[in-house]
């Protein structure tokens, strides 16, 4: 298996996994109590501190303790998460990430190789993780009067201030022995039930305090204790007004001084002693592979692994079952789009920061992406804010660098009175050298010797407003990995859990075809759940994730025929081998092993999957998804499976997907197929149409508008072929092959934004307008999208969108790909990057529709996807009606 070709991003993909992880650990280990032990950052985590120490190759977690003596004194601290999503964020996605290494020694790479030949369990893996995690807290701590701090547990926050194991989802008992209980919230404003449920903990815990030291004080007869109970509440990504405003007004504040110096302010301590500190996690944009970004902001499909189709609700906590609130969910059904817009703008700064180190002749716009389209409302508004936040920042740096200068200037007049003046300019340009050029560690020697072999930069910037394509989400994958996800369910941290029948079966489960058990009656003592990684630090599955559904058994078959060869050339007994030759297969015996493993894992994951896609029930729904697409009435198919008990929310992807397609649905016949939602799946389904409609997905068709007549969508799938019938999915030529004949409509968009939009006039009218500022004349479309040129020193988007609009996208690739050649860039992608962000969500379809179109030889960019979260239609509207 050949190994996968990473990104031409991959230092700022290496710099975020680094920075994240840092940023992690900095926060379990800091103490606003004592925040001087904290040997890597002194005070509070600092987003922009962790960026510029792994910009320059700092190991933020801290130097070589091997020699010093740790104290007596063990904290012990509890961890409570939100949600089960946010848990494995940050535990699979952040504190495991692949491609960066876990502590300094041995004894982990150690520890991975014993267990490389077996797949692993859930509860096996996150305890593995915990043990390598103490073992990194405890050798961190160097002060020897700074008390050592170990996590005795992880668990899940339930709606009643009780906590649950996340993984039997029951009540935990508390650990007394804690010291310090850390909430893990989500911020941004994105989740504050989650909040009351923390506030809800705080007031039990304290009163056990309460109780417990009025016992003590009676039985010493002494006043005089130990510091008290420490309660932390962590937001991720950031803590808002909002957020302190609500805690406040539920009693909570914050007991330190907010400069990360210790200081408790002038506040009423408790007759427990307990003190409260509010904090942030800036963790934003999380890598989940070499080429997909996320923020992570909604349940995802993490939900998948505890609520499947028929079985939300029923006895399990909204932890479990009800993600944070999704990006659509929070900017159209609760109106909150300002949350949303300022975490994506940001996450969009983080990322010009990183590519300041990039080269190619950026320098001078300080890392800033020269050119920025947008599709949709939310990418009009997250642009806005966006350079706003530019101009902010650049204000903050003018200033800061300006205040340093005089102060150099005084030292040295003051140090050296003959040549102070002359040495300054020097001093500043060295310093500004060296933060702007430094770059990941595998980057960093070269750009340091001034080799000419700089790393890629991001080139251009397409922020898709998921608005102006809400068809795609609803529809089937064919793709590898959009049917795990359709069928399994892939979690956070690029996984799927599955019973270890399904991947180890016997001799008596290979004669009878594989099951998924997802009834809450499955032993999962004799049957246990095995975590299986699916993402690209398994060579196998990149090459096989975005294979049709065709061929995929097919690529499997053959790759299973090629290892046995390969295998078996060598231990032919007829060929003689020198010792060199032994030596080499023996390094190899590991990296077979490994392999053969993730062979057999996909094997029986693709034998499931295919059954799967080959059951008439699946084929009917692609039938009726198909006859949508081209604008047919199929509300008979829907009310035979209504009557039959389809899962709702596949139902009701179906009925939002013929919403969309026919421009609404008839109000009367509306007001019937409510009736028998209503009958068959419950009355709180009603609330689920009311923000179904809120969203966009829904609308009532109140005229005599025929269902033959033009639609919206009808002008778009002609104006943008969307369907195309005649693709071959076993050797494609175009990305309709992900669903057999369909193309994303975003693709389409992302294709057309090569030509600037050209001849496509009528579909931009279609498009939901922006009303933000500055839409009108140099935008496009009517504000329905904006074209402009980011510029130094920064301008507003109304500035902006004030010039005339620069070429289109691929011809300035050319001039960007000319431009490189003639330096003479060796080793660089000749290909520039374009950067697609997408706001609300993406699906596994689009992302595998744009892998294909970035490598095709005729696209000329290479293309890297980030978003706000992946989603498939079941997912996106479970966390739309939560």
């Amino acid at each position: 298996m050949a190994t996968p070709h990473r990104s031409p991003l991959s230092h700022i993909i290496d710099a975020l996994r680094h920075d994240n992880r840092s940023l992690l650990l900095e926060t379990l280990r800091f103490d606003p109590r004592h925040p001087d032990d904290v040997l890597s950052n002194h005070g509070a985590p600092s987003s922009t501190t962790t960026i510029h120490a792994a910009l320059a190759g700092i190991d933020g977690t801290g130097g070589n303790n091997a020699n010093v003596t740790m104290p007596t004194e063990l904290q012990k601290q509890q961890l409570l998460f939100a949600t089960v999503h946010l848990r494995r964020t940050l535990l699979r996605n952040v504190l495991k990430c692949h491609g960066v290494s876990e502590g300094s020694g041995g004894q982990t790479k150690k520890k991975k190789k014993s267990k490389q030949n077996t797949n692993k369990t859930q509860v096996e893996e996150e305890e593995e993780m915990m043990s390598d995690l103490n073992e990194e807290l405890l050798a961190s701590f160097g002060s020897l009067d700074a008390p050592r701090k170990c996590i005795i547990g992880s668990n899940i926050l339930s709606s009643n201030g009780e906590i649950l194991s996340p993984y039997t989802q029951t009540p935990c008992d508390e650990d007394d022995s804690a010291s310090i209980t850390t909430y893990i919230l989500r911020g941004g404003g994105f989740d504050l039930p989650s909040l009351s449920h923390a506030v809800l903990h705080r007031r039990t815990m304290v009163g056990r305090l309460h109780r417990s030291r009025q016992q003590q004080q009676q039985q010493s007869r002494s006043k005089s204790q130990s510091s008290g109970h420490l309660f932390r509440f962590v937001f991720v990504p950031q803590m808002t007004e909002v957020e302190r405003s609500f805690l406040g007004e539920l009693g909570v504040v914050d007991d330190f001084d907010g400069m990360g110096t210790g200081v408790i302010r002038d506040s009423v301590r408790g007759s427990t002693g307990a003190l409260t500190s509010l904090e942030s996690l800036p963790i934003d944009l999380i890598p989940l592979d070499d080429d997909v970004l996320s923020l992570e902001l909604a349940g995802g499909s993490a939900l998948r692994a505890t609520c499947h189709e028929g079985d939300c609700g029923a006895g399990k906590d909204a932890a479990f079952v009800v993600p944070s609130a999704a990006c659509m969910r929070h900017s159209d059904v609760e109106g909150c789009e300002a949350d949303v817009v300022d975490v994506v703008a940001r996450s969009l700064m983080k990322l010009q920061l990183l590519n300041r180190g990039s080269g190619h002749g950026n320098e001078e716009l300080k890392g800033a992406i020269p050119r920025v389209q947008g599709l949709g409302p939310l990418a009009t508004a997250v642009i806005d804010r966006m350079m706003t936040l530019r101009i902010e920042e650049e204000r903050m740096e003018s200033q800061a660098e300006e205040d340093e200068a005089e102060e150099d200037e005084d030292n040295y007049e003051s140090d050296n009175p003959m040549d102070g003046a002359h040495s300054m300019d020097e001093v500043v340009n060295d310093g500004e050298d060296v933060e702007i050029r430094a770059s990941p560690s595998h980057c960093q020697d070269n750009l340091a010797e001034g080799e000419s072999d700089p790393v890629s930069s991001i080139d251009a910037l397409l922020v898709i407003d998921r608005k102006i394509d809400l068809v795609t989400p609803m529809l089937t994958p064919l793709t590898y990995e959009g049917l795990i996800d359709d069928v399994l369910g892939i979690q956070v941290g690029g996984c799927v859990s599955v019973q270890r029948s399904l991947v180890e079966p016997d001799d008596d489960q290979l004669q009878s075809p594989p099951q998924i058990h997802r009834s809450q009656h499955h032993d999962s003592a004799k049957d246990p759940t095995v975590v299986l990684s699916l993402n690209d630090s398994d060579p196998l599955y990149t090459e096989v994730r975005d294979k049709h559904v065709e061929i995929f058994g097919t690529f499997l078959q053959n790759q299973a025929k090629a290892l046995k060869e390969s295998h078996s050339q060598f231990t032919n007994r007829e060929t003689a081998r020198d010792l060199s030759e032994i030596h080499q297969f023996v390094k190899q015996i590991p990296v077979f092993t490994r392999n053969l493993r993730s062979l057999t894992n996909h094997i029986h994951i693709a034998e499931l999957v295919k059954r799967a896609a080959e059951a008439s029930t699946f084929r009917q729904r692609w039938q009726t998804e198909r006859s949508m697409l081209e604008s047919e009435p199929c509300y008979e198919v829907l009310e035979d499976l209504i009557a039959s008990g389809e899962p709702p929310y596949r139902w009701l992807r179906l009925l939002c997907l013929q919403s969309l397609t026919s421009n609404g649905i008839k109000a009367t016949r509306y007001d019937s197929l409510r009736k028998e939602v209503v009958q068959t799946y419950g009355y709180e389904f009603l609330m689920v149409l009311n923000d179904l409609e809120k969203a966009g997905f829904l609308r009532k068709r109140e005229t005599f508008f025929m269902d033959s007549m033009a639609t919206s969508y009808s002008t778009l799938r002609k104006a943008l072929n969307l369907i195309n019938a005649e693709v071959d999915p076993s050797n494609p030529e175009d990305v309709a092959y992900v669903s057999s004949g369909y193309a994303p409509m975003t693709v389409r968009w992302v294709q057309a934004s090569m030509r600037a939009y050209a001849g496509l006039e009528e579909a931009m009218r279609e498009l939901p307008a922006a009303g933000g500022v500055g839409v009108g004349s140099g935008g496009g479309g009517g504000g329905r999208w904006i074209d402009i040129e980011q510029r130094f020193p920064p301008e507003s988007l109304a500035d902006a969108m004030k010039r005339p609009r620069a070429q289109s996208l691929a011809t300035m690739a050319k001039i960007w790909s000319d431009s490189r050649r003639g330096r003479d860039y060796v080793g660089v992608e000749q290909k520039p990057v374009l950067l697609l962000y997408f706001v609300g969500g993406v699906t596994y379809m689009e992302i595998a529709a744009l892998r294909f179109l970035s490598k095709r030889p005729s696209f000329p960019y290479t293309i890297v996807c980030c978003t706000t979260e992946i989603v498939n239609g079941t997912t996106l509207l479970q966390s739309l009606s939560c």
